[in-house]
């Protein structure tokens, strides 16, 4: 507008480029007008609940995995370098080690699955408190993290004096069948399942009234349970912190359902999810693209931490020693006789690793027998969980670390700083992160506007010498002033 003010007026322009800059100015008037009204509307008008956001959230994940599913067939069609794993990858043994196998070339034509499984655990009188919160956030996980990723969700209960069918009721669950369903899991054990869909009918939930059982050890001898633990104090609700946190190193990779996907997550019941603040990519598919085992949100850096955690590394050697001394049949099919990343400082350390209020998990490598019977000896070891103050930050870096290497840390995707915009210190989650997350920047309508003008004047500079203030840089993300949901454009989130 400056350029074409001083033009006519320095130099007395032909008519037909005075009507060109009328032109421009009264697109961008449009432009302006346009992009005010879908805010107005957006924050007064419009509906921004759960489902107005779930339906834009879902989308655009699933335009954004569809344009990149496309450029990986034709990049691997036409021989190009494309970054992706194949389809019917698996993990083979080589050198007595676990690696992704590399014979097969063809690129993924669908998206990942996962499921989230959720253990709710509360035997005392605070019951009832327990079911206020699963109330409060499970709707937010819901609305603002499951269903836009479409992950489906299972909801193991047990909690005092609540029943199943109270969850569903608070949840607004809607049933999909009264007849439950049967799964035989890898360790014998039976899981019964209720199908329900969640408020929205988006999102596929199962819920399954639940008994956790204690360690053999422990049901041999009840009163281990009340041994006094050598570094620490019990604390309130001691037993069912540490039964709820040992239920995802062992008895979850048991779990039969799990082999319908591809990736279990495990999401803490106080996670709470707001609309402002959703992951800008689609998490189960940038696993698969980094060829990822294990995802985390949180690492105790830079040598672990320790808090009550006793003796973690003689329990792995004496693992260690029984494989090798009693040789079943996957460590003599892989001769496997050592870990894969001893030496590694992060696998040596004998301390909780990594922060799991949120983790992704390959099904493949975390419900494979060696792994199963890691857990369970992690489980059976005495006094180990009870009274060493173990929790399952203890566990995945070591069961990652004696089957994978050279370094397990290969396999690790680090979403510590994904962050979205105008996160306070508790970042994203909820939960403080181990490290300082970094902030995403907001942009604002201006700045959009500025962005388009700067592309406009791409186009047009080099022969009209825009002033560098409609040039600026291409901003890393925008956000779409009717929803919030942060878009991710550079080829970084797109992957």
């Amino acid at each position: 507008l400056l350029w074409c003010s001083a033009s006519v007026l320095r130099l007395g322009m032909a008519s037909v480029v005075r009507q060109a800059c009328n032109l421009g100015f009264f697109l961008l008037v449009l432009l302006s007008f346009y992009l005010n009204a879908r805010l107005f509307l957006s924050q007064h008008l419009l509906p921004t609940g759960p489902q107005s956001l779930i339906g834009n959230a879902k989308a655009e994940f699933r335009s954004t995995l569809k344009n990149t599913l496309h450029e990986t067939n034709i990049a691997s069609q036409s021989g190009g370098d494309v970054n992706h794993s194949p389809d019917n990858t698996t993990l083979i043994w080589k050198d007595s080690c676990q690696v992704w196998s590399t014979q097969s070339t063809t690129a993924h034509s669908t998206p990942p699955t996962g499921i989230a499984v959720t253990l709710a655990k509360r035997k005392n009188k605070k019951g009832k408190d327990l079911l206020t919160l699963l109330c409060q956030k499970v709707p937010t996980q819901q609305a603002y993290f499951y269903e836009p990723q479409g992950i489906d969700l299972l909801m193991l209960i047990e909690i005092e004096n609540v029943t199943f069918q109270q969850v569903a009721e608070c949840l607004e669950l809607k049933s999909v069948s009264t007849e439950p369903f049967y799964w035989q899991n890898l360790d014998g054990s039976t899981l019964t399942t209720y199908e329900y869909r969640s408020k929205t009918g988006r999102g596929k939930v199962y819920l399954s009234p639940f008994e956790m059982q204690y360690p053999e050890y422990i049901q041999q001898n009840r009163s281990r349970l009340t041994e006094k633990m050598d570094s620490c104090d019990r604390g309130t609700d001691f037993e069912d912190y540490v039964q709820g946190t040992r239920y995802y190193s062992n008895d979850v990779l048991h779990l039969a359902i799990l082999k319908d996907y591809d990736y279990l997550l495990k999401v803490d019941l106080d996670i709470e999810f707001r609309s402002d603040q959703l992951f800008p990519f689609h998490l189960l598919n940038d696993m698969r693209l980094k060829r990822a085992i294990f995802g985390h949100t949180g690492e105790f850096l830079p040598k672990g931490f320790g808090g009550c955690t006793k003796n973690l590394n003689e329990a792995v050697g004496s693992f260690v020693g029984e494989g090798v001394h009693s040789r079943p049949s996957w460590a003599q099919q892989a001769n496997w006789t050592k870990p894969c990343s001893a030496g590694v400082d992060a696998f040596e350390r004998g301390k909780d690793q990594y922060y799991t209020n949120l983790v992704v998990m390959s099904v493949e490598f975390f419900q494979s027998p060696h792994v199963r019977a890691f857990g369970k000896w992690m489980n059976e070891y005495y006094p180990g969980f009870f009274r060493y103050g173990w929790t399952d930050q203890v566990y995945f870096h070591k069961a990652m670390g004696l089957f994978l290497g050279p370094d397990f840390r290969d396999y690790v995707a680090d979403y510590t700083d994904f962050v979205a915009r105008n996160s306070g210190p508790a970042g994203f989650l909820g939960q403080a992160p181990a490290r300082k997350p970094k902030q995403i920047p907001a942009i604002n309508v201006l700045q959009v506007a500025f962005f388009i003008m700067g592309k406009f004047g791409n186009f047009l500079g080099p022969s009209m010498g825009l002033f560098p203030m409609f040039q600026p840089h291409s901003p890393q993300h925008l956000t779409s002033a009717s929803t919030n949901i942060i878009v991710a454009l550079s080829d970084e989130h797109l992957t």
